[in-house]
Formats: C-alpha cells, sequence, structure tokens
C-alpha cells in the first residue's frame, strides 16, 4: 500500500474499514447518526439522498431503528453504539473489516448479541474478517482461522479447530491452559507443570526467540535465532514458529 499513489489508495480504503474497540469514543458526540453512518459515503461522493437511503438500510441491517437516525451517541446503549460503528464500517460495501477488540467494552449478554451479528454479517455479506482479540472463546466462536502473535510477531498460524486442538507453540499452549476447558482432563498440562518459568522478558527486535526466557523447552539455538513461521506437520495446514516443535512433547501435541 506504500507504494500507492493517492487515486489508487482512495480506491482501496473503500474495500478495507474498521471497528473500533470502545463504541463510544470512536463516534463523534456532535454528529447524530444519519452523519455517523454515512460519513464515508459523503467522503466518496454520494448524494444527501444517496446517502440517506443508505443509512435507512444500514441501519436496519446491524438491528437499529431508522427513526432514530437523527439521535446523537450519548442516547444509545453500548451494544447500539458498536452496531452504529459496524453500520459504518459497511457502508461502503467493504469486502475486508478489521475488528479491534470489538466487544471487549461490552456486557455478556451484548457481547453475544454483537458476535451473532458479526457472524451473520460475515456469511450473508461474504466479509473477509480480521478480529482481532484476547478472549480465547470468542475466538474460537467466531474465527475460521487463528493467528497467535508474541510481541509483534506471529508464532502459530492455523484452523481453529486444529489451533486449539494440538498447539505447537509453548505460548499457544500456554494461553490456553490459562483458560481451560470445563473438564478438568482437558488441560494441556498438569497441575504441577508450568510453562512460564522466571527470566526477564526479552524486548522485541533482539536476536533469538523473544519467548525463550520463558519457554522451559529453550535451547541455545533459542537465544541465538529467530525461529521462522514454517510449517508444524506435514499433513496439516498448521505453521509455528519454534525451533524445537518437531522435538518437544507438550500434552495434548
Amino acid at each position: 500500500m506504500a507504494q500507492l499513489s493517492r487515486r489508487q489508495i482512495r480506491s482501496v480504503r473503500s474495500e478495507m474499514q474498521m471497528v473500533f474497540q470502545d463504541p463510544y469514543a470512536s463516534l463523534n458526540p456532535r454528529m447524530p447518526v444519519l452523519d455517523l453512518i454515512s460519513e464515508p459515503l459523503a467522503a466518496h461522493g454520494w448524494s444527501p439522498r444517496q446517502r440517506e437511503m443508505r443509512v435507512r438500510e444500514l441501519m436496519e441491517r446491524v438491528g437499529l431503528e431508522t427513526r432514530y437516525m437523527r439521535r446523537y451517541p450519548h442516547a444509545f446503549s453500548g451494544g447500539q453504539r458498536q452496531r452504529i460503528g459496524i453500520a459504518r464500517a459497511l457502508a461502503l460495501s467493504p469486502s475486508l473489516i478489521v475488528a479491534d477488540e470489538p466487544v471487549s467494552a461490552l456486557d455478556v449478554s451484548v457481547q453475544a448479541q454483537i458476535l451473532n451479528l458479526l457472524q451473520e454479517l460475515q456469511a450473508d455479506l461474504d466479509l473477509t474478517m480480521l478480529f482481532i482479540a484476547h478472549d480465547l472463546s470468542v475466538v474460537r466462536y467466531l474465527c475460521d482461522e487463528v493467528a497467535v502473535m508474541y510481541k509483534g510477531r506471529l508464532v502459530e498460524r492455523a484452523p481453529t479447530e486444529e489451533l486449539f486442538g494440538k498447539p505447537q507453540h509453548p505460548y499457544t499452549a500456554m494461553l490456553l491452559n490459562a483458560a481451560p476447558a470445563p473438564d478438568p482432563h482437558a488441560a494441556w498440562m498438569e497441575e504441577d507443570e508450568e510453562v512460564v518459568e522466571a527470566g526477564e522478558l526479552t524486548p522485541a527486535g533482539e536476536a533469538g526467540c523473544s519467548f525463550a526466557p520463558r519457554c522451559r523447552f529453550a535451547s541455545d539455538r533459542c537465544s541465538e535465532q529467530i525461529p521462522a513461521l514454517e510449517i508444524a506437520a506435514p499433513d496439516r495446514p498448521h505453521l509455528a514458529a519454534c525451533h524445537n516443535k518437531h522435538e518437544i512433547e507438550l500434552k495434548g501435541i
């Protein structure tokens, strides 16, 4: 994208939109819903009449009553504000939506409603969604594929059930062990085992694997060379950035 001209970047931007974490902070409190949702349309030359028709369509699509289109953000609940943000993101019919922790600021019951809405939109509109989250249960519910990051680097990537069923990186196993399944026998480690060990955290960008100081499987090579994201198992679409992925034996792998 850095190589595109201003005209090209304008076209590309219409294909990519974002839903932010805080639905209230992402909405201008001085603008009514009609203007908030139609702002991208105005930037791309839509007429006032076209904008209002599109806003009505979008509000109905995300479960908001059109009679509220002239109200301001403070008059809505957190879940309704996030629906406004989703409607705004859909205004230009993008092919990609980046959703940055879109339900973390909402109550649990409202989270479920927004997740169901996102799932419906993804299926009905054939959307590609990059969903960023720390809540593993939410990730497992919504995502087809999961990429795990540690200090700005991808350490594992796989289809969702593959990754949750057989993690191939110690950090992923640690995350899953921190939020175990209701079945105590499904934990990734025994109670007396630990993935995290004492040691200073390695700043991102230094030589070697940044997780090595916390990994009980680390070898000398781990502190000297950054592992590449490579196929972890020849017969599965599973990538992991770990020098010892073929040697270590985490429970469940």
